[in-house]
Formats: C-alpha cells, structure tokens, sequence
C-alpha cells in the first residue's frame, strides 16, 4: 500500500472519531417531566395532604397557606366550585317539548369560617368545632406558640389519618409574628372530620378540632378518647376527665366533756359581829373599771367579801365570761382594803 493510501485512511478514521465525541447522548428523562415534584418549596414543615403529598383524600383541601409577617401567600388548591355537569344523552327520534323548568334557586355563597388556633386561650381550639356546608372555607390562625392543624380518625383522636390533611408546623412564639400564619382550607364532604394538634402531648391534654361533629359522634366524646389514650394524667372536669374525688368528711366532733363534780358545800364560816363602820354600798358595775365590793372582816383578820363586775370587764368578751362556767383564781392587795 502507498504511503498516501494509508495516510488518507487514517485520516478519515480521526474525521469519524472526531465526529462521535461532539454527539453527546440525549438524556433520557422525559417520563419525569410533568410529574409530582413533592412537597412545594416554602410550604410549612410537615404539610401534607390533596395537591402537596402523595393521596387522593379529598374530605377537606389545603387552599393556600401564609407563613405569616407580611410574606406572600402560597396558593396550592384552587377552590372547587362544585361538581362538573354529566355531558348530555343522545336525543330520541321525535323528542317531545319538555316542559319548562321552574328556575333554579342561586345557590348560597360558601361561608367562611375563622378558628383560633392556642394563643392566649391556651392549648385549644376556638371554637372546637363548626357546623361547615360542603364548600365551606375554614381559615386557621396560628397564635403562640407553635401548633398544626392534622386530621386522624375518630377512634384514634392524636394519630395522623393515612393521607389525610396537615398543616405542618406553624411557629409562632409568644404571639410575635405579625400578622400570624393561617391556613385556609375547603371542606368537600358533609361527613364529621376530626383534627387534633400534632405538638408534644397537645392532644393529650384535649387540644382537639371537629368539624360536623353528630350527637352520637361529639366533640367532647372525641377530646375525652384524646386525653385518655394519649394524656399523662387525667383531664379536668371542663375537659371531660374524671372530676377530682371529694375531700374526705372532717371526722366527728368530740363530745363535750362531762363539767368536774361539784365540792360538797364546806361549812359557812362564823359570822363574825357587824363592823363598826360597814363598807359602802358597791357602785353601779362599769365597763373596764375597778370595781368596789362589799366585805365583813372576821376576828382573825380574813375577809369574806363580793364583788359583781359586767361582762366587759373581761379581757376577752368572746371567750370569757359569756356562757362559762367555773371560776378564776385572784387575790386582792390589802392596801385595797377598807379599815
């Protein structure tokens, strides 16, 4: 073979090299274009539910949500506007005039319904329940300090419902952001749905949430399972635990004591002869004053003398005096002694 003969040839084997590594492979990922992508970007911690996690539950869908201190609210669901009319049946060979349809009533505008979720109430929900039409809005504000919104079953009141709705976290300390975070969401059923606060042992201590409760399924049934399945001690009375037991009865009182037998009655003493100069007649008793008696000296030098003093001549009117029986020791100082 010539030389320019192999030159050429290898030349075209450098042009073809050449020409394959500037022809990259096309990527192959088009089956992921369109797909779900997963939680939204900015959506709270924990959100869950119809348009943000992977179920097909529609009871009750996340709107929009709004972290809260004036930042841009993050649209997820668009409202629902009611079910799309059946397409129409094919008509029948001679079709009759059909008779005119009275018209239909407007139908009413979806109400909107505000919860307060904590804050200054404490761990509740206010209300702890409403009363929601189908299409209904019902928009949480988040106070302090940092709560959710997360359905469950009625049976199961503090675990999360497979695939149902949460709100995710949403902070608040000490009521500090303004204005707070709010979820709004759409109810689709007319069936009770039931929610509680997913945050240490809040549902435990009854931080609960329904909506269409019936009177076989209440709210206070649901929020007592809550806190016996999930509190640490029992519930008060206003929530539905067991009421605090009864203090014990004081025990009986103590029957009064039998009043100390009487001394027989000792001999009256002589009667000694009537003074010279007898002593003056006692004054008319006194509140609080010294008091002069009456008294007859005998020939030994004792004294038998009395004395009436009134009630308020007792230190202590309310537990001397009155309704006592008894007496009290004293002595008199001789100086005090009429000669």
């Amino acid at each position: 073979m010539k030389f320019s003969a192999v030159l050429a040839l290898s030349a075209a084997v450098m042009a073809a090299a050449k020409s394959v590594r500037s022809h990259y492979p096309v990527r192959r990922d088009g089956h992921k274009k369109g797909g779900s992508s997963g939680q939204q970007s900015g959506l709270p911690s924990g959100m869950a539910g119809y348009g943000v996690s992977n179920t097909q539950i529609t009871e009750i869908i996340i709107i929009w949500a709004n972290p809260g201190a004036g930042a841009p609210t993050i649209n997820i669901n668009p409202p629902a506007g009611g079910a799309a009319a059946p397409p129409p049946a094919a008509p029948p060979a001679n079709p009759a005039a059909p008779p005119a349809a009275p018209p239909a009533a407007p139908p009413a505008a979806p109400a909107t319904h505000h919860v307060t979720v904590g804050g200054p109430a404490g761990l509740v929900f206010v209300p702890d329940q409403v009363k929601a039409n189908v299409g209904d809005m019902v928009v949480f504000t988040f106070m302090s300090q940092n709560h959710t919104v997360t359905q469950s079953a009625f049976k199961t009141p503090c675990d999360p419902l497979a695939g149902g709705m949460n709100s995710g976290f949403m902070a608040n300390p000490n009521n500090s952001v303004t204005p707070p975070p709010q979820v709004a969401m759409q109810v689709m059923v007319s069936e009770p749905l039931w929610f509680y606060c997913a945050q240490a042992n809040h549902c435990g201590k009854g931080m609960t949430f329904s909506i269409n409760p019936t009177a076989e399924k209440t709210q206070a049934l649901f929020q007592s399972m809550a806190i016996q399945q999930k509190g640490k001690g029992a519930g008060g009375a206003i929530t539905g635990g067991t009421p605090p037991a009864a203090p014990p009865a004081a025990p009986p009182a103590a029957p009064p004591a039998a009043p100390p037998a009487e001394a027989p009655p000792s001999a009256p003493p002589a009667e000694a002869p009537p003074a010279a100069n007898p002593a003056a007649p006692p004054a008319s008793p006194g509140a609080g004053d010294i008091q002069k008696g009456t008294g007859q000296m005998n020939g030994n030098g004792a004294c038998v003398c009395a004395v009436t003093c009134s009630v308020g001549s007792f230190p202590a009117m309310g537990a001397q005096g009155v309704g006592s029986f008894g007496g009290m020791a004293g002595s008199l100082p001789m100086n005090m002694m009429e000669a």
